[in-house]
């Protein structure tokens, strides 16, 4: 190093090289005085260069850690004549065949006008105020924060008291000195030049249009001299600026650790470290060999196995505590020229049994490694959510003196997942009571699982005794069905006495009225359910209302009366509002108009959602044949705060989504895919309270009835979406032929797989069915992946399920529908292109756009 003494000298820069290991100086060269004269080689760095203990601990944490970092400002010299501030660099390196850490000095301006005050006593407080925030561009820098700084001078120096003392600025900082106050008086002050400085950033523009003033406070204690208390200060502001919501802080003696913390963490993904690349090598392989999957045994062998081939070892043994607190080994394994050798219990080395038998657990409390050079051993401690529950042994090969050593990463990855086989049983309820993450799914929920759906249960109850047609309206999804299920029970019946009349699924008038009448005479006793009896034909319609109305049935042998039964009809929308639009015929109104069941969405039922979740999650894990817990807390709360425009059946096909996502045993909200609610720092996320009246008013002003898009606005609104993703990730997918392909499988769903009745539906030949049908599960898997399809996918679902039959030719305005957004959004892109979008070859795509512009 002598070569490169001169030149450090000449840079005004000290190296000070430090062994990790004890904590000694190796060498030391360059500008630093050495004040008392001392050799200082040799001895612990902290007294070798007489450094204050307040400010140690960025090159404590960087030495155990072997992590760089900038230095904090530190008093080196401290009490001496030479006494003076430095900071630098720390960088970790090898040196003379030892892990090092080199620190780079050098001597930092300082105002000496503060320590040349005289009379500076324990009365007075050290302020640091410092401006953070500040946006640099190359209109605003350096120079241009220096002229803000003596602008702040000058108006802090309109505040400041006579006695009071204000330094010149520094960097984005100003010293003060306030003289002869009490710790509450000097909060006063501070926030009273906080507010003053604020008014005036607020009126600046550029770099300090959002600039942020915060201020450190120090006092001086007895053992302290004024630059101890400048060096405090100073910490307190930085612990402050590093905090949202902290402006004035107090120094502390934990301010230099949170500095430690930010030091060796400031590069974020790009540490500079010199870790040991063994221990980097078994703590991917442990990882990669995945324990926690394993039995106990195996996990023990695998692992010892993989330590004692590490280099330097001869011996690795797991040792865990027993009942009276002595070191019992569980197993043991030996490096032989063969590999791994499990070692007997008749065999254990008497100097493996020595080591054990002098060791309590207070000797590894609070330490990773317990070192025991003399025995040639190490005892690397294992706990889980505390105390350790036991430890691997490793001895050494005799001539050894770099014996390997796992890192903190891979002690604590066994101590967890070993103590979860090995460990105590109340080691996993320790960490379950600290901070519960999760919590299991109640199962075996029944019924309605307690949802009272705003009063509606407590009406159907009522009206299940009522020998009257009840109407049940809700939008789709809410829980409708169990609605009537509910008054199925109430009156008596099973659950097989539940008749469902889908009217969405009869192709024509004389298929509906066929099923209709089938269905009322084998109704005795039972409960018809019609499901959405708006979409049948306006005369199937007032035929059902004059037979429900009059309980009789007129056929060929005459007319009979019904046989007793309860009727219910569920309607997506209230009576009145179908009628108006001319969907429901006003005489089938009438007959179910009596006590109408109004269930509201799932958002207005927010104790229940839960419960749904929970019920559904469990139901859907049945069907898998799969192993679920349950919902994190994250999930549950985001679930509890959507808005759930789809009901409990957007729950159910997100529950079933969520399950095909992953394999864990706790779903999360990313594989829910719904992040409603939840913060970056843990919690709620919740708006802010409003006055009431605001509330009030607005609430009585709002229209009587909010506004729902229908199936088809809402499908054509996720295929405009999906389009524009498309385009502006330049990736062109077949659009078109997906949308044909859902509205083919979304007919087929609708008819139980039909062919038949999905060919009337479609207004196609029933052997097109069969015909498209390998195309269809061909493109399956890329429609499946494809992220931008997946909301029109389930859209187009819906939008069949509610369509009338024979209205329009469903593929045909699908694929119209398509093509005028195409025409609306792909102006920029080729007509080859368009024709790939719509699913077809570029000749057909301009047929088809000629023969619609021909008909518009």
């Amino acid at each position: 190093m002598s070569d490169t003494t001169t030149k450090l000298t000449d840079l005004n820069t000290t190296l000070v090289v430090i062994s990790r290991a004890s904590g000694q100086v190796l060498a030391i060269e360059g500008a630093l005085p050495n004040p008392t004269g001392e050799e200082r080689v040799g001895r612990d760095w902290r007294d070798a260069l007489i450094v204050s203990p307040n400010c140690t601990a960025v090159v404590t944490q960087a030495l155990e850690a072997g992590a760089g970092a900038a230095l904090s400002p530190m008093i080196v010299g401290s009490g001496t004549q030479s006494e003076c501030v430095v900071g630098g660099m720390a960088v970790p390196e090898w040196f003379a065949g030892e892990p090092a850490l080199l620190l780079f000095l050098r001597e930092l301006e300082l105002d000496n006008a503060l320590l040349e005050l005289e009379s500076v006593t324990g009365d007075d407080v050290v302020a640091v105020l410092g401006i953070d925030h500040l946006e640099f561009s190359p209109s605003w820098g350096a120079v241009e924060t220096e002229r803000l700084m003596m602008d702040l001078r000058s108006g802090l120096q309109q505040v400041l008291r006579d006695e009071d003392w204000l330094g010149l600025p520094a960097g984005a900082t100003l010293t003060l000195l306030l003289r002869g106050l009490t710790p509450e008086s000097a909060l006063d002050i501070s926030r009273a030049l906080l507010s003053h400085l604020h008014q005036r950033l607020e009126q600046m523009n550029s770099g300090a249009r959002v600039a942020r003033a915060s201020i450190g406070l120090a006092q001086q204690r007895r053992e302290q001299g004024s630059l101890d208390a400048l060096l405090a200060a100073n910490g307190a502001l930085l612990h402050a600026q590093s905090t949202p919501e902290e402006r004035i802080r107090f120094a502390s003696p934990w301010d230099q650790q949170g500095q430690a913390a930010r030091a060796l963490n400031a590069a974020g993904a790009f540490p500079d470290r010199r870790p040991d690349v063994d221990a980097t090598v078994v703590l991917r392989r442990l990882v990669g060999m995945q324990v926690e999957a394993m039995s106990a045994q195996e996990a023990v062998a695998r692992v010892l196995a993989l330590l004692v081939s590490q280099r330097g070892l001869h011996v690795a043994a797991l040792a865990q505590w027993d009942a009276i607190g002595k070191l019992s080994i569980s197993a043991a394994y030996r490096q032989a020229s063969e590999g791994a050798v499990e070692l007997p219990s008749s065999r254990l080395p008497s100097q493996l049994r020595r080591v054990l038998r002098g060791v309590s657990a207070l000797q590894l409390q609070g330490r990773d490694i317990l070192e025991l050079p003399e025995q040639r051993a190490a005892l690397v401690a294992l706990r889980g959510a505390g105390q350790p529950w036991g430890c691997i042994a490793l001895l050494a090969e005799p001539d050894c003196v770099d014996a390997f050593r796992p890192s903190p990463s891979a002690q604590h990855y066994l101590g967890v997942t070993l103590g979860g086989k090995l460990g105590p049983a109340s080691m996993v309820d320790e960490v379950a009571e600290d901070k519960p993450l999760a919590r299991e799914m109640e199962k075996g929920i029944e019924g309605y699982v307690l949802d009272n759906m705003e009063g509606a249960i407590d009406q159907a109850v009522f009206l299940a005794g009522v020998d009257m047609p009840v109407a049940v309206i809700g939008a789709r999804g809410t829980g409708k069905m169990y609605v009537a299920q509910v008054i199925n029970t109430e009156a008596g019946g099973a659950a097989a006495d539940i008749l469902r009349l889908d009217c969405r699924a009869y192709r024509n008038r004389a298929d509906a009225l066929r099923n209709i009448v089938q269905a009322l005479e084998a109704s005795a006793g039972r409960t018809l359910v019609f499901k959405s009896p708006h979409l049948l034909h306006a005369e199937t319609q007032g035929r059902l209302a004059r037979i429900l109305s009059t309980r009789t049935l007129t056929g060929e042998r005459g007319s009979h009366y019904l046989p007793q039964a309860r009727y219910v009809g569920l309607f997506p929308e209230s009576l009145e509002a179908l009628v108006n639009r001319g969907e429901l015929d006003e005489r089938l109104a009438g007959v179910f108009a009596g006590y109408p069941i109004q269930v509201p969405p799932l958002r207005d039922r927010g104790r229940a959602v839960l419960r749904w979740a929970h019920k559904i999650l469990e139901q859907e894990a049945e069907h898998l044949d799969r192993r679920v817990l349950g919902f994190t807390a994250d999930a549950e709360q985001a679930l509890q705060q959507y808005h759930w425009p789809g009901n409990i059946s957007e729950m159910r096909d997100m529950v079933r989504e969520a399950l095909g996502r992953t394999e864990n045993e706790w779903v999360t909200p990313v594989d829910l895919g719904v992040f409603a609610g939840i913060s970056a720092d843990g919690s709620a996320v919740s708006g802010a309270p409003r006055p009431f009246l605001e509330v009030l008013q607005e609430e009585s002003a709002a229209e009587p009835e909010e506004y729902a898009p229908s199936a088809l606005e809402e499908m054509r609104a996720a295929l405009a979406k999906a389009l524009a993703s498309s385009l502006e990730h330049g990736v062109i997918r077949p659009l078109g032929a997906w949308l044909d392909d859902e509205v083919v499988l979304a007919a087929l769903e609708r008819f139980g797989g039909d062919t038949r009745g999905t060919a009337q539906f479609l207004q196609t030949r029933t052997r097109n069915i069969g015909r498209w049908m390998p195309k269809i599960e061909a493109r399956e898997r890329e429609r499946e992946t494809s992220l931008l399809w997946q909301d029109a996918r389930s859209l187009v679902r819906q939008w069949i399920l509610e369509a009338v039959p024979g209205e329009y030719v469903l593929q045909q305005f699908a694929e119209e529908l398509l093509l005028g957004l195409v025409l609306q959004q792909c102006d920029e892109i080729s007509v080859a292109d368009r024709a790939r979008i719509m699913g077809v070859s570029t000749p057909t795509y301009q047929k088809r756009l000629k023969q619609i512009l021909q008909e518009a």
